[in-house]
């Protein structure tokens, strides 16, 4: 994005980067498929015409409604398990092989053909080679027909019960199937042993045992770890293909719209059975247009929000420009519209009874935008985020009226706002707004007591968060983007301030022209449609920089002799000039606001010292008019044009002689033409016809100011 000079316009282009960005994240809120006109609940009455299916369609079940009956079904299907009658009968017959080959390393052993740590690696790998040495030496046939028996009774009674293949506690059911041959049975799982069950048994059996147990429980473990194997084990192929089967059994259908039937009546009551056919005739539709519609439908919802913030972006951009150049206010506007549209996306998707569509804190964003800006802007705020709500609501006409009514009076209860506690005034006027709405569509939709209640809590609920939100985010604006708002103002055109304490102690007569100058500049401000309090508060500390060297000020000297008595001209002019930057530096230091700083150096603009000029011109006859001049710039704004000339006003004003309106209306008059042919009013925007009212206001105030004084003609 270029300007006139070709350049790139970094601040144009973050602005549109920021309504972009903002109305991308807004239409991720909005519903993904479009209802078939509005949005309609249970009890709702059709208002549209006949709705005709333009094809068949079939009814749907609601998605949770499917997964609780499909979870179920699967419930039902229990694992399916096969008895292995071959495995017992192998195992026995292991039994016999693995005592015969004991035997034969024992006696190979004996004969000295192997070696004794071999046998004790194979069979005993947990038992030490000295201590063992001689019992394996000598055992005998009672050894090994005990070792026998015990095995044999093991392995019958495990396999008796049912030995499974997975640990219980991983099947998921209490019960499952066991197959034998074309039969199965449901058992409840507990009935059979696993692994850890079958270990269990094998360690309580060998403790039973008589014989030396130092070699007889490891020889037991070694066989059943080597040997005993599941014989019930787990069909998974089955299970799935029985589950599969259960799962396409549950239909997601109940029913079936044929092809020009009608689907609802005008004025018709929509019932649970008319709204799932208008969400299945929804999807339907939805799903017929595949992904090239869903792009289409995207690109619909950018427009639609887009067209919306075209309404705003024409009365910024017409009436607002400081708004409208600024980036860092549009960033404002975008995350308080988005903020608010994220608590009714969120809101959307809690599915609960109760009508939390009226917990959409939209009144706060109304406020907010009001007392950061102004309330025309919060007005057209509230119409844009109520008409966005709507939208992500499914077009629901009922929010979005009632969202409108409650910030409307909510910008109207903030517009005049002189403190922040009057923020928590504004609960009845959104408490009002909303009661009325609820009532009204209340009484057009037969709503029940019940339901107007619920609403009305909720309503409640809203009216009370509402202003609390507001004045933590109002904290959070000012504070991160630096915002200037009316109440910091206000609390700015407090005299307890320190600033304005220490200027009327150290600097009394400044302190006292800076008054009477911001009442003649209110007053003026109030009589063209400029920003009084910001008008006011210039004014207030314009001249705060005198603090530094108060008495080279006449307003500050209280004796006949002057301090600039013994300085030179430009010694003089420059002391004076250096009051400017003095102010700028104090104001900062105390963190005055920009927008007040700014009347510091505009209140002079680039007029000159004219007093010490003419002096010096009197002493040489060359000079340096520039050092005599004010740094400025101009006054860029109608407010700091406004305090430029009620300095020179209220200053000159102390002079006159006769103090009458013919006197005064001169006086104004000269200064007036004095700065506008000067050029010193060329940025301000002032027009003609403010310069006029301007005029009269300073002097019907300074009329008032000099009641006492006006000399009446003798009657």
């Amino acid at each position: 994005m270029k300007s006139k000079k070709g350049k790139f316009d970094f601040e144009k282009f973050s602005r549109l980067f920021v309504v972009l960005a903002t109305v991308i994240v807004i239409s991720l809120f909005f519903p993904r498929s479009e209802i078939i006109d509005y949005e309609v609940k249970v009890g709702d009455i059709w208002t549209s015409k006949d709705l005709i299916a333009q094809f068949s369609f079939p009814v749907l079940k609601y998605p949770e409604e499917y997964e609780r009956e499909l979870q179920e079904a699967l419930k039902s299907e229990l694992p399916i398990f096969e008895i292995h009658d071959s495995i017992p009968k192998e195992v026995k017959h292991s039994i016999q092989i693995f005592i015969s080959r004991f035997r034969k390393d024992i006696a190979l052993l004996n004969e000295g053909k192997i070696e004794f740590d071999s046998v004790i690696k194979v069979y005993f790998p947990e038992l030490s080679t000295v201590q063992n040495q001689e019992i394996l030496k000598n055992l005998n046939a009672d050894f090994f027909n005990e070792f026998e028996i015990i095995t044999t009774q093991l392995v019958e009674y495990i396999y008796s019960i049912g030995f499974i293949n997975i640990p219980k506690e991983k099947i998921d059911r209490d019960s499952i199937f066991i197959r034998k041959k074309l039969e199965e049975r449901k058992f409840a799982k507990d009935v059979f042993l696993d692994e850890n069950d079958v270990n269990e048994i094998v360690l309580q059996s060998i403790k039973k045992a008589e014989s030396d147990k130092q070699l007889f429980i490891p020889l037991i473990k070694k066989f059943f770890v080597e040997n005993v194997k599941p014989n019930i084990i787990f069909n998974e192929h089955d299970t799935n293909l029985a589950r599969q089967e259960a799962k396409n059994k549950i239909s997601k259908n109940i029913g079936i719209v044929l092809e020009n039937e009608r689907i609802v009546a005008k004025h018709q009551k929509i019932t649970e059975e008319i709204k799932r056919k208008l969400d299945s005739y929804r999807k339907m539709k939805f799903e017929r247009g595949e992904r090239f519609h869903e792009v289409l439908q995207y690109f619909g919802k950018v427009l639609h929000i887009s067209v919306i913030f075209l309404i705003l972006g024409i009365y910024i951009y017409l009436f607002r420009k400081k708004i409208y150049s600024s980036t860092s206010k549009i960033l404002i506007i975008s995350l308080v519209i988005i903020l608010v549209s994220f608590f009714a996306y969120v809101i959307s998707r809690i599915e609960i009874e109760l009508p939390v569509e009226y917990l959409i804190f939209v009144p706060a964003a109304s406020m907010l935008i009001t007392i950061i800006f102004d309330s025309r802007l919060g007005f057209y705020v509230t119409v844009v985020t109520a008409l966005i709500i709507g939208g992500i609501r499914g077009n629901d006409y009922t929010i979005s009226t009632a969202n409108l009514v409650a910030g409307a009076l909510a910008v109207y209860s903030v517009r005049d706002i002189k403190n922040r506690a009057q923020i928590f005034r504004s609960l009845l006027f959104i408490l009002t707004g909303y009661m009325v709405t609820i009532l009204a569509f209340g009484l057009e939709r037969y709503s029940t007591i019940n339901e107007l209640g619920n609403e009305a809590i909720l309503a409640l609920a809203n009216s009370i968060i509402s202003p609390v939100f507001t004045y933590g985010l109002l904290i959070f604006f000012e504070k991160i983007f630096k915002v200037t708002t009316d109440l910091t103002l206000l609390e700015l055109a407090d005299f307890n301030h320190p600033l304005l304490q220490e200027l009327k102690l150290k600097a009394p007569g400044t302190f006292h022209h800076s008054v009477n100058m911001s009442i003649l500049s209110e007053a003026a401000a109030k009589s063209i449609g400029a920003n009084t309090i910001l008008t006011k508060v210039g004014a207030l500390y314009h001249d705060v920089g005198k603090i530094v060297e108060p008495n080279y000020f006449i307003e500050n000297i209280r004796d006949d002799k002057s301090e600039h008595e013994d300085l030179d001209p430009e010694h003089s002019a420059q002391i004076i000039l250096n009051h400017v930057e003095e102010g700028i530096e104090l104001a900062r230091k105390y963190r005055i606001p920009e927008e007040v700083v700014e009347f510091i150096p505009m209140h002079h603009g680039t007029t000159q010292v004219q007093y010490f000029l003419n002096m010096a011109k009197k002493l040489k006859k060359k000079i340096d008019e520039d050092k005599f001049r004010y740094p400025g710039p101009k006054p860029k704004s109608k407010e700091t044009a406004i305090v430029m000339l009620a300095d020179a006003v209220e200053s000159m004003s102390r002079n006159l002689e006769t103090i009458s309106e013919e006197s005064l209306s001169a006086l104004v008059d000269e200064v007036i033409k004095r700065r506008f042919f000067e050029g010193q009013l060329d940025e301000s925007s002032l027009t003609l016809r403010d310069l006029k009212k301007i005029k009269e206001s300073f002097v019907d105030t300074l009329l008032g100011f000099y009641h006492q004084r006006i000399e009446y003609p003798e009657g």
